[in-house]
């Protein structure tokens, strides 16, 4: 069923076996798992059935370095399907390596290992539509591919890791009637949660407060109850309800970005550097990676790197598509957007930052020859664009063309090294609901961008020394241009074998409160380099199971106890 809390009368108590907070990917799978358990099931939501682009107050906080990273509302969705709403649909799942213990890795190592968590990629491959679960270009595309750099070979450096597309899935429309249709799960729309109540010992959680309004409160009570609300928020809930240990908050990731290469190959050369389908018609994408074993012998991070479009701020691209998206850049998924606002854009735009200073005039002049220049080319994009991305179910995910020299640009993104001091606190100001706003510290560390450095030049060596190309590296691009991907926030409430390294254990329930759990991002234990949605659909699932578990010895001990009492 659903529910809109507006109509609940004030001060209205609504009770279940489980209360879930946040309908986003992670919220939604959860509720989803728990379907048919005979359990009673409260899936709150912050916004309507509908992405909201006001009333975000409750988003806004303090960001201590804006240079590296974004505003903490820019990627944060409130609405039925959460972030699901916006991304690109990009699924890759954690590599085996990034739940290791790694001695060049402080605080890492998860408390599970890579063959249970891979059970769930299954179940988190079919509620993101991304296919089988296959991640090895070998594994999943037909032979006639090709390589994706013709000669390219060596032991530093792999060409063959596949990321793949979800048509994308909105998972608020996806799973929405399934909830109108449930007896048992209760979709909650317009619902802030405003407060966690614990129990006078802090070992347990009483009850949450909601308000749709500032004037309209209302209260849940249930027996178990679930963070789902992202890194940030669920952070936030529990700093203000002290709920947990002293790392809540800590160990703030999100993954390194950023484009600081050029990869330049024979003339001629057939690179594969366009979206792809493979043999179930999956779109996926290849990129460079590095092996496991190269990442144990030289201490590095988790980095990939894969082909993109020039600078797209750069008029000497010669592209009229490139040209005609910088004009109009409205129709990009935030996540393609981003892309945009790179150093590289930045950097090009410094000059004339006024929209009529010269220096903007003549770049617009520029893209503007470049589209009618290229007016023929441009109308076979469209209508391209229109048949492959507009009107399929299933996406082209994005634009990929080659500049005008034959030349790729390389984007990077890296894993980000565990750090008790990147964190979010809370500050002194507060939003419409009385709830403190949260201040973000995040923080790379010199390990982090040594590691990038490290990859382009293992990239660069092995180009050189099979002959299949040359990359060109700015070093201190990549030094000094590094920026957190805005929207993958990671690891606020970790998961960990004791309290002493995270804030859940392996169950992903807080040490030390017995009936509280948080489910999402905020519980990864490191971040490796892959976009978290599919992992935490993975993880939300998996909790589903333990729940239903935990429900059912509890279930099984009370009718025991009762069949002793009545002997």
């Amino acid at each position: 069923m659903i529910i809109h809390a507006r109509d609940l009368p004030a001060d209205f108590r609504l009770e279940a076996d489980i209360a879930i907070v946040g309908a986003g990917p992670a919220g939604i799978t959860l509720a989803h798992e728990l379907m048919g358990s005979g359990l009673t099931v409260l899936l709150l939501e912050a916004g309507g059935k509908s992405p909201e682009t006001t009333r975000l107050d409750s988003y806004y906080g303090e960001v201590l370095d804006p240079a590296r990273h974004p505003p903490i509302s820019l990627y944060r969705v409130r609405g039925l399907g959460g972030t699901s709403t916006r991304w690109g649909g990009r699924c890759i799942p954690l590599d085996p390596i990034d739940l290791e213990a790694r001695p060049h890795i402080p605080w890492s190592g998860w408390p599970l290992d890579y063959d249970e968590l891979k059970q769930w990629y299954r179940s988190a491959m079919a509620y993101c539509e991304a296919g089988p679960f296959r991640f090895r270009a070998g594994d999943a595309m037909d032979p006639s591919c090709g390589p994706m750099v013709p000669g390219f070979s060596g032991a530093n450096m792999t060409e063959d890791a596949l990321e793949r597309f979800s048509p994308p899935t909105d998972f608020g429309k996806r799973y929405r009637r399934a909830f109108a249709r449930s007896n048992e799960v209760a979709l909650v729309l317009s619902a802030n949660c405003t407060g966690i109540v614990m129990a006078p010992n802090h070992q347990g959680v009483e009850g949450l407060s909601f308000a749709t309004d500032p004037g309209h409160r209302f209260t849940v009570k249930a027996t178990r109850y679930v963070l789902a609300a992202g890194a940030l928020e669920t952070a936030r809930l529990m700093l203000a309800a002290k709920a947990g240990n002293d790392l809540v908050g800590r160990f703030y990731m999100c993954h390194i970005e950023g484009k600081a290469a050029v990869a330049r190959f024979k003339p001629g050369s057939k690179i594969a550097f366009q979206y792809e389908r493979d043999r179930d018609g999956i779109y996926v994408r290849r990129h460079f990676s590095i092996p496991a074993e190269i990442q144990r012998q030289r201490g590095l991070t988790n980095v990939i790197m894969r082909f993109e479009p020039p600078v797209i701020a750069n008029p000497c691209h010669g592209n009229p598509v490139l040209s005609a998206m910088w004009l109009s850049r409205t129709f990009l998924k935030p996540e393609y957007e981003r892309k945009m606002a790179s150093c590289g854009y930045r950097s090009i735009e410094a000059g004339g930052r006024g929209r009529n200073s010269p220096g903007r005039r003549a770049l617009v002049a520029h893209h503007v020859r470049n589209v009618v220049l290229g007016t023929p080319g441009l109308a076979r994009f469209g209508v391209d664009w229109t048949v492959r991305h507009v009107l399929p179910t299933r996406k082209l995910p994005y634009v990929a063309v080659r500049g005008k020299d034959g030349a790729f640009t390389l984007d990077y993104n890296a894993e980000q090294v565990p750090n008790p001091h990147s964190r979010v606190t809370l500050g002194s100001d507060t939003d419409s609901f009385g709830l403190p706003r949260l201040v973000v510290d995040w923080r790379a560390s010199a390990q982090d961008v040594d590691s990038v450095v490290a990859a382009h030049s293992l990239l660069a060596e092995q180009l050189e020394a099979s002959g299949s190309g040359r990359l060109e590296v700015d070093e201190a691009m990549i030094r000094e241009g590094y920026n957190a991907t805005g929207g993958h926030h990671i690891g606020t409430t970790r998961m960990a074998g004791d309290a002493s390294a995270g804030v859940v254990d392996r169950h992903c329930r807080v040490f030390g409160v017995d009936n509280l759990f948080v489910t999402g991002s905020a519980v990864f234990t490191t971040s490796g380099y892959a976009n978290p949605t599919l992992t935490l659909v993975a993880l939300a699932a998996r909790l589903g199971e333990h729940l239903r578990q935990v429900a059912a010895v509890r279930s099984a001990t009370t009718a025991t106890d009762m069949a002793r009492a009545a002997e």
